[in-house]
């Protein structure tokens, strides 16, 4: 493992982000609140989804402390993309903010989009990161796979013969998908296909047309789900949550018995274009850390399946930039595998 790489699992990991939720009091208000109408947050996928119920949280917790009201927007295509673009067009004052992930924020797209973007990682700044956001390898119950492991031997006796979805391109799960398949001696053997939303991968694997699906799954429901199984959580072994965290799948690499450089590396985090003024991002990034801490939204947040955290702007970019520094590293292995196809 590389040495920025090994920065990055240490810089992102569960253990760390959780403990700074429970350290400290809140900071007292840093600038006047400038908010005169709605604040609008962007979610750049359809509705229901896990980062859309993200929004609707903070939507319900954000007015207590600005006073204004809050609209949640969905601007869904491209893996987050159109939703990243739709903010870069709006004015720089404040108003307008996106949640999405470590997985698939504008640091994502700036690296691996295949339609370069006419901005740069440096021209956003994360407000804060607030909680983890846990993919997982899932198919319909029905199928019976038997496990992840029972899956790749298939793969392997049968190649082109189970259809994975992801969604992408663009975000990180292409080089989860493509140190997955390595690792596993299945790269090329998958039928592999790209989604727009984990909704629509949710409605292909109860049509048949999709077998597995590599999705968000960090949500309570998803535990003795009636019609999926997970089949293993995208997380690092060294990188579960200890307290607070009741998905018991067994993870990707206990599986596989390998150690990845990406998987665990998916967070909820809020981002803002950077040429907003400074006093207006210290006063956004300290009304997300009042509703974060708000009970209640500790409470919703954690009967959902997501206990949350905090992190800060600061520390969440120097985290992100560790991680874009790893995916840059790790490029070279998409850009061979989109030239073989």
């Amino acid at each position: 493992m590389s040495r920025t790489t090994d920065i990055t699992r240490r810089g992102l990991g569960l253990g760390a982000l959780g403990a700074t939720m429970a350290a400290g009091a809140a900071q007292a208000q840093p600038a006047p609140n400038f908010l005169r109408g709605p604040l609008t947050i962007v979610i750049p996928y359809g509705p229901g989804g896990l980062t859309d119920v993200r929004g609707r949280h903070y939507q319900n917790h954000l007015p207590k402390t600005t006073g204004q009201p809050v609209i949640v927007q969905n601007v869904a295509g491209g893996g987050a993309l159109v939703g990243a673009n739709f903010v870069y067009s709006r004015p720089s004052n404040g108003q307008t903010v996106m949640i999405a992930s470590t997985s698939d924020g504008p640091h994502a797209h700036y690296v691996l989009s295949p339609a370069r973007p006419n901005w740069s990682w440096n021209d956003w700044w994360p407000l804060c990161m607030f909680g983890y956001s846990g993919l997982g390898f899932v198919s319909a119950r029905r199928s019976n796979f038997g496990g992840l492991q029972a899956v790749i031997d298939r793969v392997k006796a049968n190649p082109g013969s189970v259809t994975l979805a992801s969604i992408g391109p663009g975000r990180l799960d292409d080089l989860y998908m493509l140190e997955f398949m390595r690792a596993t001696d299945t790269l090329g053997k998958w039928n592999w296909v790209f989604y727009n939303s984990s909704a629509t991968i949710q409605a292909d694997l109860l049509s048949g047309d999709v077998h597995v699906g590599y999705l968000g799954v960090t949500r309570r429901d998803m535990i003795d789900h009636p019609t999926f199984d997970v089949l293993a959580l995208g997380m690092a072994e060294d990188e579960l949550p200890t307290e607070n965290f009741p998905f018991r799948w067994p993870t990707v690499e206990r599986v596989t018995n390998h150690k990845y450089q990406l998987l665990g590396a998916g967070y909820s985090a809020t981002f803002i274009k950077a040429n907003v003024p400074m006093e207006r991002r210290n006063y956004l990034e300290w009304a997300f850390e009042q509703a974060t801490r708000d009970p209640e939204f500790i409470r919703e947040r954690t009967e959902y399946g997501e206990p949350p955290l905090w992190v800060p702007g600061a520390e969440a970019k120097r985290r992100i930039d560790a991680l874009v520094a790893v995916v840059q590293e790790m490029k070279p292995l998409r850009d061979q595998w989109v030239r073989a196809r």
